[in-house]
């Protein structure tokens, strides 16, 4: 059983006060944009076991005893925008907690969705028009994010719910403290973010350009330090003018040489043993014959046993066999000029497959490469010149589109200072100074320039450079909210109960009806009461509505002021309750009756008496006739 299954029953109870809350409040079909944080389900979060709201557009206003819970659902959404999750939340006796929110963001601005389509995260199944993300958090700290039930990384959490999320709190004031911000509200306000993305567009394909140029930069730069080396070595190659074929038939002729020589060779040991030796075989023989002369004239045939005859037969067996020794010899007589000229030649082969080899192929292969890298040097500089040409382009129409933003923020500046200085006086704090700056930027001049064989021209140049993001300047919201006090960074000057204040204040004048789902205003009536609190009240309740009245935006304000209250559209009073000897928190969606029963006592304390309750008549009345 999912989240939402185990809620049903508290669903349950809440359905017939529902539907008679919409029926009080009219409330079919005002909502322009269809655009908020639709359920909030929160599961053994501190005190908080099982809590399913459902939240409604317009202004969500959040009551109940100190304790009862309502900064629990602060909590819950920090956990969902991917604050750090604290294992001392999980309620006593579990060992996880699960928080989920089920967003419906604005149908005009699909940002949202074209970022989960960028990182790959599908529609959810069950209701494509909504984006459901989950946080779980776990004692033994294995903690863990869904958006749509895919599993994702606390950034990546952080990057989607950021364009759902908006706390203000003194804790929590995440885009508006964030000063690289400033300039996107700026040309929201301005209307700049068609204007606004087709610069950025233009600025990042500038960039993609200049890299490019790099890259050819370093391409010539190391063709220029090798150009020499490789035009010598394939001239190396080309004047050994060698080949395949030839190489295989110099290597036929200088094996058939040297076999024929071998065999030459052993021939003539074999003529020099047996004929043609200082101390031959033949030589020898006919020294025996004269011998056996000398022996038979000594002395008869009947007392030498040997003769001449039989000599003379092995000598003349010898003779013949020197004869058949020379003919072979002359077999193999070979062209001593071809095999010469073949040894020479093969001699140029072996230094060139030495150096480039060891294969023909090798050889070939480095031949393609020298040509193609030669090729290159000769065809880059055409390439250089086009991207230079293309670069310079890109960066006059960069350049043009940031000087209109420029011109469009400049003419914006000064209305908003004295609108959110008019909000915050409205607010409380009248003598505020709020000024929107523009501040150039001062980034350090490239030294790509002095890289570029061929120069981009020298202001163009400089100009680019001093372009970033955000165009040619940033803005940067300053404040003083004492008289004779210097502006400063609103990031460092906010602080305690005046942030949210000034918060409101700046998000009523900057942010578009399509800006956020939801808007948390937490702590917002700290040191205020009275005619102030009112104003508060009244301006929270403008800020979700448009000029004709209509609900543009949802709001969910913790208060614990009846004059803030009062302006709710829709009322949620947060109790604590014992049951089975366990401490949990209660939320409901208040009824009008119930309604101003809660500021009732808001105005008197637990003590009702019918002063409060007509006075919180009152203010209810007053508030809806607005």
């Amino acid at each position: 059983m999912n989240v939402q299954d185990q809620y049903s029953l508290h669903e349950k109870e809440q359905n017939d006060r529902n539907v008679l809350i919409l029926s009080e409040q009219k409330k079919e079909s005002l909502f322009e944009g269809n655009r908020m944080l639709k359920r909030l389900i929160i599961q053994n979060l501190a005190i908080a076991e099982n809590i399913s709201v459902n939240f409604h557009e317009g202004l969500n206003v959040i009551t109940g005893e100190t304790g009862a819970g309502k900064s629990l659902i602060v909590d819950a959404l920090c956990l969902l925008r991917g604050q750090r999750a604290d294992t001392s939340l999980i309620r006593t006796g579990h060992d996880s907690a699960q928080v989920t929110g089920i967003f419906i963001p604005s149908k005009k601005n699909n940002f949202v969705f074209s970022l989960l389509e960028d990182l790959g995260i599908p529609l959810f199944a069950d209701a494509p028009e909504e984006i459901v993300i989950k946080r779980f958090i776990q004692r033994n700290g294995r903690h863990r994010a869904t958006v749509n039930e895919n599993l994702v990384s606390t950034k990546i959490l952080q990057l989607i719910s950021s364009d759902l999320i908006d706390i203000s709190s003194q804790f929590e004031n995440q885009r508006l403290l964030d000063s690289d911000s400033h300039t996107l509200f700026l040309d929201e306000f301005c209307h700049n973010i068609s204007l606004q993305k087709h610069y950025i567009d233009k600025f990042n394909q500038t960039n993609d350009y200049l890299k490019q140029i790099r890259n050819i930069i370093q391409e010539i730069n190391l063709l220029k330090r090798e150009k020499k080396l490789y035009e010598f070595e394939l001239s190396q190659i080309k004047n050994a003018n060698i080949s395949k074929d030839e190489f295989q038939k110099l290597e036929e002729v200088i094996s058939i040489g040297n076999k024929a020589n071998y065999a030459k060779h052993i021939c003539q040991e074999i003529h020099e043993m047996v004929h043609s030796g200082e101390s031959n075989c033949l030589s020898q023989l006919k020294y025996c014959r004269r011998s056996i002369e000398k022996l038979l004239k000594q002395n008869t045939q009947a007392q030498v046993q040997i003769s001449t005859d039989q000599i003379d037969g092995i000598i003349a067996l010898i003779e013949d066999f020197i004869h058949k020794t020379e003919l072979t010899e002359n077999y193999f007589e070979i062209d001593e000029l071809l095999f010469n000229n073949a040894e020479k030649r093969i001699e140029i082969y072996n230094k060139i497959l030495q150096k480039f080899g060891p294969t023909i192929q090798d050889i070939e292969n480095y031949t393609l490469k020298c040509e193609s890298y030669l090729e290159k040097s000769n065809t880059l500089e055409i390439e250089f010149k086009l991207i230079l040409e293309k670069c310079e382009t890109s960066m006059k129409e960069t350049l043009s589109l940031a000087s209109k933003l420029s011109l469009e923020r400049k003419n914006k500046i000064n209305f908003i200072s004295n609108s959110v200085e008019q909000e915050l006086a409205e607010l409380g704090i009248p003598k505020a100074k709020f000024i929107c700056s523009l501040k150039d930027n001062t980034n350090e001049i490239s030294k790509l320039k002095s890289e570029l064989s061929i120069n981009i021209q020298e202001d163009l140049l400089n100009n680019f450079n001093n372009l970033t993001k955000y165009g040619a300047e940033k803005a940067q919201f300053l404040l003083s909210t004492n008289l004779g006090i210097e502006a400063q960074p609103i990031e460092k000057v906010a602080s305690g109960g005046e942030l949210s204040r000034i918060m409101l204040a700046i998000k009523n004048v900057l942010f578009g009806d399509d800006s956020m789902s939801v808007f948390i205003f937490d702590e917002i009536d700290t040191g205020i009461s009275g005619n102030i609190a009112s104003k508060v009240g009244k301006k929270l309740a403008d800020f979700c509505k448009n000029k004709k009245g209509q609900s543009v935006r949802q709001a969910l304000c913790i208060t614990h002021l009846a004059q803030v209250a009062c302006y709710s559209q829709n009322h949620f009073i947060v109790s604590k309750i014992i049951q089975n000897n366990k401490t949990i928190t209660k939320i409901i969606q208040a009824n009008k009756e119930e309604k101003v029963t809660e500021i009732a006592v808001l105005l008197s304390g637990e003590t009702l008496s019918q002063e409060s309750l007509a006075q919180a008549r009152f203010l209810v009345n007053q508030a809806q006739s607005f």
